[in-house]
Formats: C-alpha cells, sequence, structure tokens
C-alpha cells in the first residue's frame, strides 16, 4: 500500500506544478525496495502519467525551438546517467546532484526577484536538457533544470506543464530503450500496479487544484519548489546511506 500512497502524492505534485514526481516515488520507496527496481519500474507508470498530463494540459501552446532543443540535449544526458547508474555507486553523486538542484532554485529565485539579471539563453536548450536527461538516467529527476529554462522564456503554466511533460514523456522513452540494452531492466508487478492506481488517482486530484492557480502564483512558486526538491532529495540521500 505504501507505494499507492507515495505514488498517489508524487503526481498530485506533479499535476498542479508540471515536475518533481521522480524524486518523490524514487527518494521515498528506494528505502523499502530495490533502488534499481524503483527506477526502472517507476518509468513505466510515470509513462503513462506524463502523457495523462499533456492531454489534461492540451490547450497549451508549444515552444518547438525550445521544446526539440531540449529533447535533442537530453538524449546523451540520459544515456550517459544511465550509464553511471549500471556502474557506480550512486549514492555520493545524489548529493552533488540534490545541491546543484537548489542551487539552481536559488538562481531562479534571484531572477524572479530582479536581484539577478543574468537569465538562460533561450539557444541554451541543448546543455540544458543534457543537464535534465543526466539527472533523470541517474535518479530519475530531470524537470528542475528545463523548468527553470521554460519559465523563464514562457508565461503561462498551461504552456509550461505541456511542454515538460512531453520532454519527460521523450526521456522515459529514451530511458527505457537504454536501460534495456545495457541490461539494467527489473520490474515488479504488484509494484507497477500499485504506482499506477495511484497514479490515477494523483494526476484527477492534481488537475482539480492546478486550474485555480494563477500564471503569477505559478512563477512565483517555482524557484521555492526548485529548493524544496533539492533539499528532499539530500534527504533521501541522508536516508539510504
Amino acid at each position: 500500500m505504501i507505494a499507492f500512497f507515495v505514488v498517489l502524492f508524487a503526481w498530485f505534485f506533479q499535476s498542479i506544478t508540471g515536475f518533481g514526481a521522480g524524486i518523490f516515488i524514487i527518494g521515498i520507496l528506494s528505502i523499502f525496495y530495490d533502488p534499481k527496481m524503483v527506477i526502472v519500474s517507476s518509468a513505466l507508470f510515470n509513462l503513462l502519467g506524463t502523457l495523462s498530463l499533456i492531454y489534461q494540459n492540451r490547450k497549451g501552446k508549444i515552444e518547438y525551438y525550445l521544446l526539440f532543443s531540449l529533447i535533442f540535449g537530453s538524449i546523451p544526458g540520459i544515456f550517459l546517467g544511465a550509464y553511471v547508474l549500471d556502474r557506480i555507486n550512486t549514492k555520493e553523486l545524489i548529493f552533488v546532484v540534490a545541491g546543484f538542484i537548489s542551487l539552481l532554485g536559488l538562481y531562479d529565485l534571484a531572477v524572479y526577484k530582479g536581484w539577478l539579471r543574468l537569465q538562460i539563453n533561450r539557444h541554451m536548450g541543448i546543455p540544458v536538457g543534457f543537464l535534465g536527461g543526466f539527472f533523470a538516467g541517474l535518479v530519475g529527476m530531470g524537470g528542475p533544470p528545463p523548468l527553470v529554462f521554460l519559465t523563464q522564456h514562457l508565461q503561462d503554466p498551461t504552456s509550461i506543464r505541456l511542454m515538460l511533460n512531453l520532454f519527460f514523456t521523450s526521456n522515459i522513452l529514451f530511458r527505457l530503450s537504454f536501460y534495456n540494452y545495457m541490461d539494467v531492466v527489473s520490474l515488479d508487478v504488484g509494484f507497477l500496479m500499485a504506482g499506477l492506481l495511484g497514479l490515477l488517482a494523483g494526476t484527477l486530484l492534481g488537475d482539480l487544484f492546478a486550474k485555480k492557480i494563477s500564471a503569477n502564483q505559478y512563477r512565483a512558486g517555482v524557484p521555492y519548489m526548485i529548493i524544496l526538491l533539492g533539499f528532499v532529495l539530500f534527504v533521501f540521500g541522508e536516508l539510504h546511506r
């Protein structure tokens, strides 16, 4: 049952924010299950989740240049992340990723508040996508880099959530192919079924709340959500030591 409730909360969160389910699913459930099984199995039901959010946010607009540059950059990043996951003890790397994500959130907060006038150029989608892909392949959470990138160039939360989940869908498909190629596929049918049920409940509830959030509220909350997830990842890393 714990898998059901964790996935429900994770996808409730992602339905509102557009990102973040991976850190809760992998961070919490890796305490109770084999971490590699959680990363690989959750990718399967997360694929259904991203497709659901694409449908929920279908009225958003797609900036194809931004989206395809992110996806193109993510491919080598996912491959590298999956390679590292397969061959290296990732526990120490989690703290590096957590620190980077927290700093990324602080940077975005400074930009939003006007304390810093250094935005990510719209032509930086490939390196941003690479970072997102690497984090996704390694720890299953690649959302913060593309989220910061998109919120600095788009205003509409629906469009941001739509593009994020198109990016995540491509990430998951590439990750699954790389995991299969590298023979790190590890599945648990009971875990998958609990995850699917939790995902269904979480996305339906989250969609109700997402419609009540204005564009200004969404933009103001993004840096704090990223900082929070960096902290959460750090805490989960400590618990896994």
